[in-house]
């Protein structure tokens, strides 16, 4: 009616145009109702004369009929109409029980497709219970994932999350349906972590290779088609723990390939891509071989460039030597996989070192080193900000402090920290011989008291009180007893009645930060002075020492301990000397694993891009410290604070062992348990005594 409103005012206006314009414009005018005359034609038939679909009325129709109209309307997806033809069945006294289980099923999904989600409940709870098999089935559990979430349902949601990875009787079919809804389901809620959780769940309960390769690769297939800011946001969920594990393992695997594209970034993506293809925990790698190959082809083969500024002369040449020795058989490891490493030596002993590693090319982005503290110095001071080779690298040194620099910012360590060394001492003290009372017994030097201060500094935070605290000249050896004396609060005349117990001090361990040899020479005074219940907690120069130690008096050092950062009997440090004897390259010690772990990690970082900042170093490096480790493993924060898990050993007669803090606790029990009998004795002896005394007045 409105189309023809509109056409009759065109006409009226038409025909006035007509009378009033030359015969031109009249001509013009018939061309255009000429026009307009078959567009309206046209939209009155698509519009008003196309036929339109008529809903039969139900009670109208046989049964059967009924049905066939339902199927057709079903199959034609007018799913109102449907819906309405299902449920008018379901109130047919004369419908075959055997139809229910398909009515309910389609009736749940009309209804849910046109909006009615309590019918669509209803009526798969009903279908549930005419057919206890229906949960099992694709159909039901995809309708009532979707009416569930429609409702608002998000408790019952999780609960069913729960039913489902643990329900034994669900088809693989239905678990894989089942997980992709709800990784999709979490992904739209922004909970990116969640939704590959969810799909690193399900893909555990594949029952063989063929159903996870499939797995694989529909995510796959669903990370493809991700746009770059959600595969982005995905990628954060990836870490130095998940990083070979479906689905993480291919979530990293798309980054880097969106990422190969970047001639900065790409010395980085290939060794990531490299890695993966070797150590991926997937049932098909030929996706990521594959790829790699084109990228490969397309971009060639990077080369990383790393520096080491190690003293290959002089009194540490040794060291160094050792060092470049594990680094050499990592390069050589490394190239057998495919990875080219561009290695640099700097002697930091020779003349002019600094400079020549200023002048290195700008490929080698990453240097190990220094291993002194005075070589270090020399690359940041008396030079502003901007100017220092500091700035230009990124340097991870083989020191225990960075100094006054901020580790994680201006340079890294790869290497033990005093931290390190105390938290490991305080960690057994406080939570495995639940001795929570501390001592620290120091020399009056550089390294004793910044050892007693980190020891201060950290106890309390992790559960450790400082009940003492006592210095002693290094050097004055005749002080040395004096001061045990005074730590252990001996009385003054001690000397004049050495058969009274001494009061058992107040703290249970005592921190020693001092070497080997004065160890050796402190520890007697201690049980001079009936400290033999104390546990000595020493620093790694102990362990270091220990390495090349002989007939140790082991009834001194029953109750010591020290950290330490090598173990050759550990999984890493066995693996170590089979690489080494295979290639005949000698002993592997605490400085060979040092650059063997240094080379294989930065390698794993890739060459930085020439505009690296610190964010983008701690981003490597959250995704190359997770290496097989030959020396204890060491972890960086997010920040670039590195930190690492030392071992703990005890002294023994030809060497050390690692610590067994049941069997220390026994030790302690025991001679607490023997200065019990010598009190109890004293105290016999001076009740008889008295005795004695009393019998002789009368």
């Amino acid at each position: 009616m409105i189309v023809g409103r509109i056409f009759i005012k065109l006409l009226r206006l038409a025909a006035t145009e007509y009378t009033m314009r030359p015969i031109y414009m009249k001509n013009m005018l018939r061309q255009t109702v000429s026009l307009f005359v078959l567009l309206l034609f046209i939209s009155l038939l698509a519009f008003g004369c196309a036929p339109k679909q008529t809903m039969k009325s139900a009670d109208l129709l046989s049964t059967p009929n009924l049905l066939v109209e339902a199927d057709a309307s079903w199959q034609a997806k007018r799913y109102e109409a449907a819906e309405l033809y299902y449920a008018k069945l379901l109130e047919r006294p004369d419908l075959v029980k055997s139809e229910l289980p398909t009515i309910y099923s389609r009736l749940a999904e009309s209804a849910y497709q046109s909006e009615h989600y309590h019918q669509a409940r209803i009526a798969l709870e009903k279908w549930a219970n005419v057919d206890t098999s229906a949960l099992e089935l694709v159909a039901w559990e995809r309708t009532y994932l979707n009416v569930m979430n429609a409702l608002g349902k998000t408790e019952r949601l999780q609960n069913h999350l729960k039913w489902t990875l643990e329900s034994t009787n669900l088809p693989w079919s239905t678990r894989r349906e089942v997980a992709f809804w709800y990784s999709d389901y979490f992904r739209e809620k922004g909970d990116f972590e969640r939704s590959l959780d969810v799909l690193d769940g399900f893909y555990k309960q594949a029952q063989d290779m063929t159903a996870r390769s499939a797995f694989e690769h529909e995510t796959l297939q669903r990370i493809y088609e991700f746009d770059d800011k959600t595969l982005t946001e995905f990628s954060t969920s990836v870490n130095a723990e998940n990083q070979w594990r479906f689905p993480y393992a291919l979530v990293g695997f798309e980054h880097d390939v969106r990422t190969a594209s970047d001639p900065e970034a790409w010395s980085s993506v290939w060794r990531n891509l490299r890695s993966l293809s070797a150590n991926a925990d997937l049932a098909d790698l030929i996706p990521i071989e594959v790829k790699l190959a084109e990228l490969e082809a397309k971009y060639g083969l990077p080369r990383i460039g790393i520096a080491l500024a190690l003293p290959l002369t002089g009194p540490y040449g040794k060291v160094g030597v050792k060092i470049l020795r594990g680094a050499g058989l990592a390069q050589w490891r490394l190239a057998q996989e495919g990875v080219d490493i561009d290695l640099r030596v700097i002697n930091t002993e020779a003349v002019g070192w600094d400079t020549r590693l200023a002048e290195l090319p700008n490929h080698y982005s990453v240097v190990g080193g220094p291993l002194r503290v005075q070589a270090f110095k020399k690359l940041y001071e008396s030079i502003a900000p901007g100017e220092r080779v500091l700035d230009d690298r990124a340097f991870f040194t083989f020191l225990s402090s960075l100094g006054g620099l901020e580790e994680g910012s201006e340079a890294w360590r790869f290497f033990t920290s005093r931290n390190d060394e105390v938290r490991s001492l305080v960690s057994l003290a406080v939570d495995e011989l639940n001795i929570k009372n501390l001592a620290v017994f120091y020399p009056e030097e550089k390294f004793g008291r910044a050892m007693a201060e980190t020891f201060y500094r950290e106890a309390t935070p992790l559960g450790g009180r400082i009940r003492g605290m006592q210095s002693y000249p290094s050097k004055d050896l005749k002080q040395w007893g004096k001061r045990v004396g005074k730590l252990l609060k001996v009385p003054a005349n001690f000397s004049e009645n050495k058969d009274v117990p001494l009061d058992q001090p107040d703290f249970g361990a005592v921190f020693l930060p001092d070497g080997w040899g004065q160890a050796q020479t402190l520890l007697p005074n201690f049980f001079f002075y009936e400290g033999e219940q104390l546990v000595f907690l020493g620093p790694g120069l102990w362990s270091r020492a220990l390495n090349s130690a002989k007939d140790i008096d082991e009834h001194y050092y029953r109750l010591a301990v020290c950290p330490g950062a090598w173990w050759e009997l550990s999984d890493g440090g066995r693996a170590l000397q089979n690489n080494l004897t295979e290639e005949g390259l000698g002993q592997a010690d605490f400085w060979v694993a040092l650059g063997y772990d240094f080379l294989r990690f930065s390698g794993k970082m890739g060459a930085l891009p020439s505009n690296w900042d610190a964010a983008e170093v701690n981003k490597r490096i959250a995704m190359a410290q997770g290496i097989e480790f030959s020396m204890a493993p060491m972890t960086w924060d997010d920040q670039g604070v590195g930190s690492q898990d030392l071992y703990l050993f005890s002294p023994v007669r030809n060497g050390k062992q690692l610590v067994d803090a049941e069997k220390l606790t026994r030790r302690i029990i025991r001679a607490k348990a023997r200065r019990e009998r010598r009190v109890e004795a004293y105290e016999q002896r001076m009740e008889e005594e008295k005795i004695k005394q009393e019998s002789s007045i009368f």
